[in-house]
């Protein structure tokens, strides 16, 4: 009896060892963005592991060949293949496979399979499918199993924002509003918050009072939309007292697209004095929107008003005590809010901010100067245009095109090619593109620029730099394009390939490269050892704990640890917040455009964005680098867009207290 059972436990590490050996060479080839073919073998392997891993690889291969192939494992005995090949599909989007996964979907018995075939359809409909796709969702909104309902909902909700729209749509989410599940009513809320259908307003209203935040901040947003301002006592009334601080800055938000002037004379209307900072920003930014509303239809005698007044106050002094600075975040917002309410007679009291020894608020009042929309902001700009930090000359490039300026400001976008920097030689280059009466000319300098920048160009600089020179139609850029091509990374050849379709009117695609060559390789045992691990985050606000998904980001959570372990993020600024959607760190630059050298593959998966999910930052498919994102809540636009490598298993309240600004002090990895 112990020989069977030595036996059998030899048998089985065997196995073990032969699907790791499997599974990584499916992981080189996936990371190779290997065609279709070179998968194929996998997926008729014997074992249902192997398979379910070549579904996911033909997903992230972006290569339509492999769309009958996940066809054929939709048949398989597997609900874990049946699963993965369900949302392989999706991913590709092939408009053509709507027909049989409609059909799968009427025969499959799977709870899981049936809501990824559900998803799928969101991503593959198209004019011609429809019709038949929503009479299926209008039947399934109606199921007896409540997720079933939820997964419906917001599939309406992604065809929505695929600007897809049925008349009967908003009738069944107004329903679900009121179902019992909390998934089916915030998915819902969500759906008719992408929808932004009018009729629904009432409906949306009632949800403001609903007992689930995650509701509560799809209805507010919703509303926000609408234009019905029957919904502004609502919102206000759960701006200034929910105890979500989510739901507050959803609601704020909401109010600075439906105030009008007359709520102006005041800024008691916003929680401007709220004890959390990310909804005092909402309501400067509120405030600021709500300017920019006004101004559309000016009154014809404005007189200034006590917001004026606190504005212009807020740019030195906290929001509750007269004699305590506020803090630089609110001095920037308050600095654009005052800029879209005053245009030029804003620049005298925010342009000695200036001087200020933070980078990040000489960069907030290059935008606010760029939201006056003013000549008379183009001295300043100069001056910011030719600051030391490249976060502040990055705004000041960025704002130059909003004033009427253009011909004062092409020196300044000349000179900045000469910087050596490719960042700011894109966003200098972007703007010279723009200049339609002189761009022919402008294509020389920009050439020229790019063979200076050392290489490898990263990925976002490159692609904007290739537009600008495809929007210059000087064909003296063509060479330097085609070279492009040649280049073994298939986003970075394929910015090209538009490039040149749009200077010359030719199709390049077959001159991309067949695959892209990975910048490192990995040992599967690597990959092996982080199933157990996790990352305590210090930062100088507290520390949070992430743990790792290797099963669906492989590399992606290889490459932070690598990162990590070397200490690539220490001391490393939070460079971008946005108050309940993301948090944003891993910038080596600090301006929002850092990359570690080198792109990663994306690995999409059936993950979603829920609370304290660790995305990637990427500017598209495989361009991801080391910037990584905590969301605050639920954001399903970002599902199968960026890949999920981890999610916050502690410290999420550390997490919410993290402004820009902050920094990580280490990341330590635990096995």
């Amino acid at each position: 009896m112990k020989r069977v059972f030595i036996f059998l436990f030899i048998l089985a590490l065997t196995s073990c060892r032969n699907n790791h050996k499997e599974i990584a060479a499916i992981i080189r080839l996936e990371n190779r963005r290997a065609p279709a073919k070179e998968l194929a073998k996998f997926a008729i392997h014997p074992k249902d592991d192997i398979k379910k891993r070549a579904a996911i690889a033909l997903g992230r291969s972006q290569d339509p060949d492999a769309a009958p192939t996940l066809v054929d494992m939709l048949r398989s005995g597997s609900p874990a293949v049946r699963v993965e090949a369900a949302f392989a599909l999706g991913q590709l989007a092939q408009p053509n496979t709507a027909g049989v996964l409609l059909q799968f979907l009427s025969d499959e018995k799977d709870l899981e399979v049936r809501l990824h075939l559900i998803e799928a359809l969101g991503k593959v409909a198209s004019d011609s499918s429809l019709n038949k796709i929503d009479s299926t969702l209008i039947a399934l909104m109606l199921d007896d199993i409540p997720i079933i309902r939820a997964e419906a909902a917001l599939t309406v909700g992604r065809l929505a924002h695929r600007r897809f729209s049925r008349p009967s749509w908003s009738a069944k989410l107004t329903e679900l509003l009121q179902d019992d599940n909390e998934e089916v009513r915030w998915r819902s809320a969500y759906a008719l918050f992408r929808l932004a259908d009018a009729a629904t307003a009432p409906a949306l209203e009632k949800a403001l009072h609903d007992r689930s935040p995650r509701v509560q901040m799809q209805a507010a947003r919703a509303l926000g939309m609408l234009n019905d301002r029957k919904a502004v006592p609502a919102l206000r009334q759960l701006a200034g007292s929910d105890p979500d601080w989510r739901v507050r800055v959803n609601a704020t938000s909401a109010l600075g697209n439906l105030i009008t002037p007359d709520d102006l004379a005041a800024p008691s209307l916003l929680p401007v004095k709220d004890d959390n900072m990310h909804v005092r920003l909402a309501a400067l930014r509120a405030l600021g929107m709500a300017y920019e509303q006004a101004a559309k239809n000016p009154a014809p005698d404005p007189t200034p008003s006590a917001t004026i007044d606190f504005l212009i106050a807020h740019l030195g002094t906290a929001h509750a005590n007269g004699n305590v600075a506020s803090p630089w975040q609110e001095q920037v917002a308050a600095a654009v809010a005052l800029a879209q309410a005053l245009s030029k007679e804003a620049l005298q009291h925010f342009t000695p901010l200036a001087a200020h020894a933070n980078n990040h608020v000489r960069a907030g009042v290059a935008q606010a100067a760029g939201e006056t929309r003013s000549a008379e902001a183009f001295p300043i700009l100069e001056k910011l245009a030719a600051d030391e930090a490249s976060l502040v000359r990055i705004a000041a490039l960025e704002a130059l095109p909003k004033i009427p300026a253009q011909k004062q400001a092409m020196p300044i976008y000349l000179n900045t090619l000469a910087s050596g920097d490719q960042v700011l030689t894109a966003v200098a280059a972007q703007n010279l593109a723009a200049d339609t009466s002189g761009r022919q000319e402008h294509a020389a300098a920009i050439i020229a620029a790019y063979q200076r920048l050392p290489q490898p160009v990263d990925i976002e600089a490159a692609q904007m730099i290739f537009s600008a020179l495809a929007d210059c139609r000087n064909p003296a850029a063509q060479p330097l394009l085609e070279k492009a091509l040649s280049v073994t990374d298939k986003p970075f050849a394929a910015a090209a390939a538009a490039a040149l379709k749009k200077l010359t009117g030719q199709d390049y695609s077959d001159k991309l490269p067949s695959e892209t060559l990975p910048q490192a390789d990995f040992q599967y045992k690597e990959i092996a050892k982080l199933r157990n691990a996790s990352a305590v985050v210090e930062t100088d606000a507290g520390e949070f704990e992430l743990q790792f998904f290797p099963e669906e980001a492989p590399l992606v959570s290889l490459n932070f640890v690598r990162l990590a372990e070397r200490k690539f993020f220490d001391g490393l600024l939070v460079h971008r917040v946005v108050p309940n959607f993301v948090v944003q760190t891993g910038d080596p630059r600090g301006d929002m455009w850092g990359s570690p050298g080198y792109s990663v593959r994306s690995e999409f998966s059936r993950l979603r964005y829920t609370r304290g999910m660790v995305g990637m930052a990427s500017v598209g498919p495989d361009t991801e680098g080391s910037q990584w994102f905590i969301t605050h809540s639920d954001q399903p636009h970002l599902d199968g867009r960026y890949t999920i490598f981890a999610r916050v298993r502690k410290g999420m309240e550390v997490v919410d207290a993290l402004h820009v600004g902050n920094r990580i002090k280490r990341i330590t990895i635990h096995y």
